[in-house]
């Protein structure tokens, strides 16, 4: 049971990262206390320093006052500007650069009042940052968030990405440690380049600064498909950013831009409740929301389709083609002219027109729209403007009314391939538009234009595998698995595939299968596929992890220690370090072991399983039982459901000398098939040290019986009944 409360106590000392993440209220404590001052830096290393602009120094000169700063830990004045150190550790310190003070201030201000002050301004620190963390996890809180919106400079761009990963648990400790477990995994998913917040009921947040609605649309699908990875049972991500205005309120009524700090916030959950309703894996942004009605791929509007239908009422086939200029062009639909019988145009904005044209030939169409493109460019003019999207009816199941917006996934199909492209539409098409319904979290829709797609084209590889990447996301993992294995039918070496399929049977406990997909995967020859590439990163860690847990210790060295090798920048390759510390005592090299299972320790503190075989190598190995017994006791603290932590932990009892409570912890390893054997050695070797010979002969006969022949357990229980018979013909 657990023995400590599991909150964090109160933050009490400073960390670098704290003068990263509380750089606005610190900076503002500053000012407050040191008069005059213009502009504060908090400086790490020298190389910050030349990217400062401090007018009226010289930055050799600044940075040899920089240098003095760090070796004596005092404070320097120089010109208007003042150096005060705040030391972090004995060997380490942050440097405050405060710039536009009265020179006549620095030169006689006393050495005394500066360090006080430096002691003072250090202890206030200190109280914002109390204030700024969260007691359950140790990330920023929503405290600290809303001070960052409140103190955001005039004109800043800030997007907000809202996390949330609801657990599926009973009990409010079960609560803490998904909690925990989520933030661990988070970080590792970004490190230290993006803030990362717990504002509560397992909702996280990264708020970022100068990001663009591009970078989020890659940034959601991927974290969702990250934390899909770890076997997370719901994430849902909501996004929104805006440029932060103080008079907000007011620029709404005149309608100029201008958004508040709590807006995005609002916007941001806006989305996220978005998210989670459609589907246990979704991300959305509140763009897509606000701007649905200008969605390029929005219903028909009602006018153009009532002005176009009477003319393809009577027409059992025709082709219809939307021309699309990206700027009003002077004379667009009187210069248009049609040369073939039947032809209509119909103008739908100053930027769009449709021609619907009596005939099923797409070649004898694009010739036709080559001619009308080609008379709008003028000596090298509007090149490029022009692009048009042609769609044809009958096609696949299609009915008349899908034709405009067939038009329209051409259009954006050819965008992909440059400007001013002619495209038809095809299965292609409905895998891009697909792609764009996916990015912006919207599953089910996309699931719907990769099924059509497939109708068209049944074997197409790429429309399966996007087809079982949604399935996978809606946790329709049959439906995934048959998606995956029809693309290796049609195209046995695809690598995204293979990789697709491995995650799916890991996923669904085929251990065996998965290992043997991600294995093919690692021979499939490399294509020139940019959206693979994150992919090929990530498989040998995932295959890493598979043969770790099927006890294959030395292929799980093979691959891993190569893969961190090359991704130890990457704030994800801590996640290797367990399985190098588990695979490192599995092949018997435990100093090792015991190296990468420290570090494993310090990337993520709530890891259980290695606190628990940490603990069990330093009793092995004599590197103290007390320290070896915290560990194990932390462990079960984290995890109470595994029966091998107990052993761990009843065994460091025994060898402390707990006898009655190592004999609790061991009663559920008894009753575990995997675990009762070397359970019940523990239990002869415990009433071996409480002097009673009759119940230890009696376990360690049962180990004897069972134990491997050659064994350590086998020996030790044969030399442990050797000594009970020669102790007892002694005492007759």
């Amino acid at each position: 049971m657990i023995h400590h409360f599991p909150l964090f106590s109160a933050a009490h000392s400073l960390s670098r990262h704290d003068f990263r993440n509380f750089y606005l209220p610190f900076s503002k404590v500053i000012k407050e206390k040191v008069l005059t001052a213009a502009n504060v830096f908090f400086l790490e290393d020298m190389e910050q320093m030349d990217e400062l602009l401090v007018p009226g120094s010289h930055l050799p000169i600044l940075k040899d006052f920089f240098k003095t700063t760090v070796q004596t830990h005092a404070p320097v004045g120089h010109d208007h500007c003042l150096f005060l150190p705040f030391i972090i550790d004995t060997q380490y310190s942050v440097v405050a650069l405060i710039t536009g003070l009265d020179p006549l201030f620095v030169r006689k201000v006393g050495h005394d009042w500066l360090k006080e002050t430096r002691d003072t301004l250090q202890q206030e620190f200190l109280t914002l940052k109390q204030a700024g963390v969260d007691l359950q996890t140790g990330l920023l809180n929503g405290v600290h968030l809303n001070t960052l919106f409140d103190t955001c400079p005039e004109g800043e761009h800030i997007g907000l990405a809202l996390v949330e990963i609801y657990p599926k648990v009973r009990t409010a400790m079960e609560d803490m440690q998904h909690v925990r477990r989520s933030a661990a995994i988070l970080k590792s998913f970004t490190g230290e380049h993006i803030p990362l917040y717990h504002i509560g009921q397992s909702v996280f947040a990264y708020p970022c600064r100068n990001c663009d609605e591009n970078s989020a649309a890659k940034f959601g699908p991927l974290l969702v498909s990250f934390l899909k990875r770890e076997q997370f049972k719901r994430v849902h991500v909501g996004y929104s950013q805006g440029k932060i205005s103080n008079t907000a309120d007011q620029d709404s009524e005149l309608n100029q831009s201008g958004t508040s700090g709590r807006q995005i916030l609002d916007e941001a959950w806006l989305a996220l409740q978005t998210a989670c309703k459609r589907g246990p894996f979704n991300f959305c942004t509140y763009q897509s929301l606000q701007n649905a009605q200008r969605h390029p791929l929005y219903a028909s509007e009602k006018n153009i389709l009532a002005r176009v239908t009477p003319h393809w009422h009577q027409l059992d086939q025709f082709l219809l083609v939307q021309i699309h200029s990206t700027k009003p062009l002077e004379n667009f639909y009187e210069k248009i002219a049609l040369t073939l019988t039947g032809s209509k145009k119909i103008k739908a904005s100053d930027t769009d027109m449709y021609l619907l044209l009596p005939t099923t030939d797409s070649q004898e169409a694009i010739v036709l729209v080559q001619e009308i493109l080609q008379s709008f460019t003028h000596q090298g003019q509007n090149k490029g403007v022009i692009a048009a999207g042609i769609a044809r009816f009958p096609f696949s199941n299609f009915r008349k009314t899908e034709i405009l917006s067939n038009c329209r996934k051409a259009l954006l199909h050819g965008e992909l391939l440059g400007p001013g492209k002619i495209t038809v539409f095809d299965a292609l098409s409905l895998n891009v538009s697909g792609d764009i319904f996916y990015g912006e979290g919207d599953i089910p829709r996309a699931i719907r234009e990769y099924k059509k797609g497939l109708l068209i084209a049944p074997h197409d590889v790429n429309l399966l595998n996007s087809l079982g990447v949604s399935y996978a996301m809606m946790n329709r993992h049959h439906g995934a698995i048959d998606c995956f294995l029809k693309a290796l039918t049609i195209k046995r070496d695809d690598f995204i595939s293979c990789y697709n399929l491995g995650l799916e049977r890991k996923l669904q406990g085929n251990i065996v299968s998965a290992v043997q997909s991600f294995e093919h995967a690692l021979q499939c020859p490399r294509e020139d596929e940019q959206d693979t590439e994150n992919a090929r990163k990530e498989l040998p860690l995932q295959l890493g992890k598979l043969y770790c847990l099927t006890g294959r210790y030395q292929e799980t060295l093979d691959i891993l220690l190569p893969w961190y090798s090359s991704e130890s920048s990457n704030p994800g390759s801590g996640r290797a370090f367990r399985y190098l510390g588990e695979s490192f005592h599995g092949v018997g090299r435990d100093r090792e072991a015991m190296g990468w299972l420290q570090r494993a320790i310090r990337f993520d503190e709530f890891d259980a399983d290695a606190l628990s075989l940490l603990g069990e190598i330093y009793l092995a190995n004599n590197e103290g039982d007390e320290i070896a017994l915290k560990l194990c006791e932390k462990s079960v603290e984290l995890n109470q459901t595994a029966p091998l932590f107990y052993l761990r932990l009843a065994t460091a009892q025994i060898q402390c000398g707990y006898l009655e409570t190592a004999k609790e912890n061991l009663q559920p390893c008894l009753r575990n098939k995997a675990l009762k054997e070397a359970a019940g050695f523990q239990m002869g070797l415990l009433y071996w040290k409480q002097g009673q010979r009759k119940s230890a002969r009696y376990w360690f006969s049962k180990t004897l019986a069972h134990a491997q022949a050659g064994t350590m357990r086998q020996t030790l229980a044969s030399h442990y009944l050797s000594e009970i018979e020669t102790r007892q013909i002694h005492s007759i």
